[in-house]
């Protein structure tokens, strides 16, 4: 599954593509986590309560449902044969439910021949807070094979979880209504009685029973369709594979599919955007072309075909069922000359994280949930590396160390974090709170760096052994050291002691990641040391090891020359060095291992006056790390803060996306405690310095047609930085490109429209606003929806802000708006500070209407979010103000949490930190390029 950000990107063009994350995660991740031994013990022993007894193993589901989903009508009913292998003598048979009420029951005992013997009707008990169906037998049943009958009743659910109702509008603006599923983690235990537990694989045999002016498409192909004398239709599909129940999929609803026949993939969508699938198609039969190739194990040799599913209601974002992928429609659905390069970049990714889950997921499944990072952890990493091999033009592996495993090495420096086994015990919420960033990108940065210990084809001779030696069951992590160690033997030199059962575990299950200290004697020695990376502090007496695999490249070394892999097992050693004194080394060369590193001062400053004097003598990825490490060494005490500051000063000579997109994210981070302060023209000049040489090299409104996508992705940085230092050629180009589309009908790029857009709009007259907002009301397409309600929040008019902000909270006859975009609205607005202020004077006036809408927890993050952007005495007495008049619907917590966040802002200039950033910023003379036509502010 790839989970998606819901809500809106605050900063336009200064993100990159959103860390998937859903909203339920982060709730309950917030209350779960703890690593504390006693809470452990109690966590363990809760799961047992939970999990289902191992003398019950289903083989088997015959599943039939009947369904009136084309009226809207939420009642379904339906029957399931369990086939079930019972182990040893029982009186007892547990099936999981939720929210189901089972009519009626038979217990069937069954011989080798199929033939079926009736034994009784059980007697049963619910157990709703285990969510468990118990049946009582009342004659022990030998060991032996067994089905159970059910018949049961349910509602399609309305919270995108299970069996559930979603709906569209057509062309004709007629709502029609779909039923679909969404089953991972434990949901498929709402729609039909099983056993759902990812381990208890069987197969599966379904019929449903529909409207014929609906059709129904599941895992597998349609084995026959038969018509009813009520009129309706059932579709009788073929026989799955053994496989995760939560794995099973359908779909009943009037969509279209585009398809390409020799592949054996279609592409589903509403009507109204079937237009829109081709690129998906084309990208589906391109990436499973070159997965296929690469692990060397075709997709049809497990399963006949894929379908891929575009739905306008979807929580998780997108979702691997095996043959039957499952997408929110903004992150598959792409429509020439309006979706963006980004755009393209996440239908692209999630396409190809989907479908190495074909193979890591659903071939071979994560034992249980504690394990989830040998699903997920492939899948984040294949994501980028399945869409560099269909599209190597584009360079999407190169994305990988910034958008991925810099942004985990944020989050996982964090005291509270997990390791990447870990188990929270086996309710939904528990479950549900480790799909986090652990699993994905800590889980993919991992298994990156196992991958670039081997050379390409052992790695790959791994993937088949993995697969091969545990296809249609599951594997946890002594399956996946089992395959590493065949791949190891004889290729890859471990360490004396250490094999690499311990290197493995070092980084699964321990918390947390080390930061290696390079401290050069300059006598021909170099002092090596690991520590726990914590982002608040230094921890001198933490014993956590990890194996830690790293090379070492010297000055003047070429780039291309095979770098040796050595190995730190130790807290500390001396290793011999024949570097000159007055030459740079360079450890963990394009950040392959995932770890920070931190040097002495000496050979920091090498590094900068190189970088400074010949920026490519220093790998592209290792330009990124540096900039990514030393800025969080500094923030963390491990480094001279001014020792980072001027290394970012380097990037005015930097051409190349990631390093820049480093360097994005530090310059925000000191742009949110910087504005409001008295020096703050300081830091305007600073980043001016930093931009101007890339930024007059740069059309920022126009794309050429051979244009590389890295390329987009630094203009895109550039420009923002410009427009929002409030450069007056960067407003007046992106206001003209905005007026030429609203006067002259000349469309902006649309890989530039979120610039263009959103900043034109700081400048552009009252009639750009309301034609974007009507280009917003009249658009289907979600992604472009999506943009354009960003844009919309970036202008800084009182009254417009008011307007927009009011029709969020409008009725459903007024605007075409569903929640989650009423709710992009609201936090839309807090790209600026003016929007700011006029979220807080819409929230006094209307936090009932938000509240009622949307609910508690989505004010409480405007709220949390209007703090963050509080740095000045005025903006705390207005956040004070408001605060005040939520009093009776904000948990006090909230309001607490939110004052302390406003008096940490205010404290900062006074801090280390901001005391060093404001010296730093005085005792130099930073000059913009002189050019004043290209970097003149406004008065």
């Amino acid at each position: 599954m790839r989970l998606y950000l819901l809500c809106g990107v605050f900063l336009i063009g200064l993100h990159s593509a959103a860390i998937a994350a859903h909203p339920k995660v982060q709730h309950s991740e917030r209350k779960l986590n703890t690593l504390d031994p006693v809470s452990l013990q109690e966590v363990a022993a809760q799961e047992l309560r939970y999990r289902l007894p191992s003398y019950i193993v289903p083989t088997h589901y015959k599943l039939y449902l009947e369904t009136q989903v084309h009226t809207g009508n939420r009642s379904y009913s339906g029957s399931v044969d369990i086939h079930l292998d019972i182990r040893q003598q029982a009186k007892t048979i547990y099936v999981h439910q939720r929210g189901l009420r089972i009519t009626s029951n038979e217990l069937y005992a069954s011989n080798p021949n199929t033939n079926l013997t009736f034994l009784e009707t059980l007697r049963y008990t619910e157990d709703a807070e285990r969510e468990f169906a118990v049946f009582a037998i009342r004659r022990a049943l030998a060991p032996a094979s067994y089905v159970l009958h059910l018949d049961f009743e349910g509602e399609l659910r309305v919270d995108d979880d299970g069996f559930y109702l979603s709906s569209y509008l057509d062309a004709n603006g007629t709502r029609k209504y779909v039923a679909s599923t969404q089953f991972q983690a434990i949901s498929a235990r709402a729609a039909f009685p099983c056993l759902d537990e990812p381990a208890l694989k069987a197969t599966v045999e379904l019929g449903i029973k529909h409207h014929p002016s609906y059709k129904a498409v599941s895992n597998m192909p349609i084995f026959a369709e038969a018509g009813d004398l009520d009129g309706n239709v059932v579709t009788y599909f073929e026989t799955t594979p053994r496989m995760s129940i939560y794995l099973l999929a359908f779909l009943v609803s009037d969509f279209l599919y585009t398809e390409n026949e020799a592949a054996a993939q279609r592409v589903y969508a509403r009507p109204n955007a079937i237009n829109q699938t081709l690129y998906a198609l084309e990208a589906g039969v391109r990436i499973m072309d070159a997965l296929d190739e690469h692990i060397g194990l075709p997709y049809r040799s497990y399963m006949p075909k894929v379908d891929q599913v575009a739905l306008t209601q979807f929580s998780a974002g997108a979702m691997e069922n095996w043959g039957l992928c499952k997408y929110r429609e903004e992150v598959l659905l792409f429509e020439p000359g309006v979706t963006t390069y980004r755009a393209q970049t996440t239908i692209t990714t999630i396409i190809a994280h989907e479908y190495v889950h074909q193979w890591f997921g659903n071939v071979i499944t994560n034992e249980w949930w504690s394990y989830l990072w040998l699903n997920e952890g492939f899948a984040t990493l294949y994501e980028f590396l399945g869409a560099d091999m269909a599209y190597p033009e584009r360079q999407y592996r190169d994305l990988f160390n910034v958008q991925v495993v810099q942004r985990v090495l944020i989050t996982d420096a964090a005291e509270s974090t997990r390791p990447m086994t870990f188990s929270r015990g086996a309710t939904f919420n528990a479950i549900l709170s480790l799909f986090d960033n652990v699993a994905y990108s800590k889980g993919g940065s991992v298994l990156q760096m196992f991958r670039l210990l081997l050379p390409d084809a052992a790695w790959r001779q791994m993937l088949r052994t993995y697969v091969q030696g545990n296809e249609f069951g599951t594997v946890n992590t002594d399956n996946f050291v089992a395959a590493l160690t065949e791949a190891f033997d004889g290729v890859v030199s471990l360490p004396e002691g250490t094999d690499v059962e311990r290197f493995v575990h070092s980084w699964v299950n321990q918390a947390g990641y080390p930061v290696l200290e390079v401290r050069r004697s300059y006598r021909g020695e170099i002092i090596l040391s690991q520590d726990r990376f914590y982002s608040n502090k230094i921890v001198n007496n933490d014993f956590t090891v990890w194996v830690i695999p790293y090379t070492m490249m010297e000055q003047g070394d070429a780039q291309d020359a095979l770098l040796e892999w050595q190995w730190m097992t130790s807290k500390a050693v001396r290793v011999p060095s024949s570097t000159p004194n007055d030459e740079w080394i360079l450890v963990n060369v394009n950040q392959t291992g995932f770890y920070r590193v931190n040097y002495d001062p000496s050979n920091w400053y090498m590094l900068i006056q190189t970088l400074l004097e010949d920026t490519a003598a220093i790998p592209m990825h290792s330009r990124a790390q540096l900039i990514d490490d030393s800025f969080h060494l500094a923030r963390s005490n491990r480094l001279d803060l001014e020792i980072a500051l001027e290394l970012l000063g380097y990037v005015r000579h930097e051409r190349e996306y990631p390093p820049w997109e480093a360097a994005n994210r530090v310059l925000g981070y000191f742009h949110g405690r910087m504005r409001g302060q008295p020096d703050y023209i300081l830091y305007e000049l600073f980043v001016d310095t930093l931009i101007g040489d890339v930024f007059v090299t740069l059309d920022i409104t126009t794309v050429a047609p051979d244009e590389r996508l890295l390329e987009k992705y630094l203009r895109q940085v550039i420009s923002s930085w410009a427009c929002r230092m409030e450069i007056e050629s960067c407003l007046t180009a992106t206001r003209d490109a905005l007026e030429r589309e609203v006067f002259d009908a000349e469309p902006v790029h649309p890989d530039v429209s979120a610039v263009v857009y959103c900043y034109g709009l700081r400048t552009a007259p009252t009639v750009a606003f309301q034609y974007l907002f009507g280009k917003l009301l009249g658009s289907d397409n979600r992604g472009e929806r999506q943009l354009l309600i960003n844009a919309l929040g970036c202008a800084n008019d009182t009254e417009q802000l008011s307007s927009y902000l009011l029709a969020a909270i409008g009725g459903e006859l007024q605007v075409n708006f569903n929640a989650e975009e009423r709710l992009s609205i609201l936090q839309s607005v807090l790209s600026s500070r003016q929007g700011v202020d006029a979220l807080i004077e819409f929230l006094t006036e209307n936090y009932t209407y938000v509240v009622s809408l949307l609910g508690p927890n989505a004010l409480a993050n405007l709220v949390q979010s209007i703090a963050t952007s509080t740095n000045t005495l005025d903006e705390e007495q207005m956040l004070i103000a408001l605060l005040e008049q939520l009093n009776s619907v904000l948990p006090a917590s909230v309001s607490a949490s939110a004052r302390t966040t406003a008096s940490i802002n205010l404290a900062w200039p006074s801090t280390r930190e901001g005391l060093l950033l404001r010296y730093f910023l005085e005792r130099y003379n930073f000059q913009p390029v002189q050019s004043d036509t290209v970097l003149q502010h406004d008065a």
